[in-house]
């Protein structure tokens, strides 16, 4: 088994609603001005090599709207 770490993240020209609001809401509440934040998820597990992509795209990510990143963790 190896431990791998997926990141996902909207793909371009999908707005994310969920980046929008905490934007609004950090702005409306602070001096800063945040622009352009993206929401995403982050998984970490372990997996045999040979199944990753399959798993991904099979279970954790929906390739229409997200694009994603497989990373190799070293423990």
């Amino acid at each position: 088994m190896t431990r791998f770490k997926v990141t996902t993240k909207l793909r371009k020209g999908i707005k994310d609603i969920q980046g929008d609001a905490i934007s609004l809401n950090v702005n409306a509440t602070t001096d800063w001005n945040i622009e352009n934040m993206q929401v995403g998820q982050v998984f970490y597990f372990d997996a045999p090599h040979h199944e990753i992509k399959k798993l991904c795209e099979d279970i954790l990510v929906n390739t229409l709207l997200y694009d994603y990143e497989i990373d190799y963790v070293s423990e």
